[in-house]
């Protein structure tokens, strides 16, 4: 539970326990006899959140640190392929392990701002325009090399990890989130993703970029949605993969839902699979009955 101190700071502690039992077969990470291990981990959080408000403006600052702690060793993920946004920083499971806590002390550290232009209409209060910017970095005192370095935080001082969420209006929403070293002079993620929305229709491109540690990709991808009532819908999908010059598929969707069912006919072209530039199409009939269950058969368009 969280607790309020006389002055404001918000703190919460945590305590975390594991119980991992394994046996492997040529493993190098797990004996072949069964074995049981017990592990625990602590959590201390804090921050202190501020709040400004005007006649029609809300605006909050909250800057943050989570102390995190395991006296365990921990099991080799060094090649897993892990990254880190402001959506799991802060969470003792961010590097999506389920047989280890992360060996030893870290602190992660950031600040949440937000801003937004409330409006009233006939008495009820709506949000007329959002900001939000969140940043984070994680410190360590030694270097940790059981650790994913897709995540870079197996570093002393990890990338800098943000994200902005700017909604113009109720047409025009934008999100961009990063990841830049802390040097401040090389992006290795950048992901944009712009949507506009009308009436009944809708459409959102989405850019993503990354390079160094945490991978290599660079990939644009659109999805565009028109409702034509409360029932029926159809919608159109596709992504290029900027890096290789090609486009990946094409999805065209055509969906029917009301309280009990909802049907779909799906169209798909993919025109490459890994490493085999072989186009593919496929047809999907899919229906779903509550609280029945769904049925899909498999590709039938021959």
């Amino acid at each position: 539970y969280n607790s309020f101190s006389d002055s404001g700071f918000k703190n919460k502690y945590s305590i975390f326990l594991k119980n991992l039992n394994t046996v492997g077969k040529n493993n190098p990470k797990y004996k072949a006899s069964p074995q049981s291990e017990v592990m625990s981990a602590y959590m201390l959080s804090s921050s202190l959140p501020l709040i400004k408000k005007n006649l029609d403006i809300t605006s909050t600052l909250e800057p943050k640190l989570s102390l995190m702690f395991s006296p365990h060793d921990m099991k080799n993920h060094e090649t897993s392929k892990t990254r880190i946004d402001m959506s799991n920083v802060y969470n003792l499971s961010r590097l999506g392990m389920t047989d280890s806590y992360e060996e030893g002390g870290s602190l992660t550290v950031g600040i949440d701002y937000s801003k937004k232009k409330i409006a009233t209409t006939e008495g009820t209060q709506q949000i007329e325009k959002f900001f939000e910017m969140k940043l984070a970095t994680v410190i360590r005192a030694n270097e940790e090399e059981k650790m994913s370095s897709s995540s870079t935080l197996n570093k002393k001082n990890s990338n800098i990890f943000g994200g902005v969420n700017y909604v113009l209006s109720e047409y025009i929403e934008l999100e961009y989130d990063f990841s830049i070293d802390n040097d401040l002079k090389t992006f290795q993620y950048n992901a944009v993703d712009a949507k506009f929305s009308y009436n009944k229709f809708s459409t959102g491109f989405t850019y993503l970029k990354e390079n160094g540690e945490i991978g290599t990709a660079n990939i644009l991808e659109n999805k565009t949605k028109y409702t034509f009532d409360e029932n029926n819908s159809i919608q159109f999908d596709t992504r290029r993969n900027e890096e290789l010059n090609l486009t990946e598929y094409y999805d065209l969707i055509y969906r029917y839902k009301n309280d009990c069912l909802t049907a779909g006919i799906e169209y798909k072209k993919s025109f490459y699979s890994d490493v085999e530039l072989k186009p593919s199409q496929s047809l999907f009939f899919s229906i779903t009955i509550v609280p029945l269950g769904s049925f899909a058969p498999n590709n039938i368009l021959k």
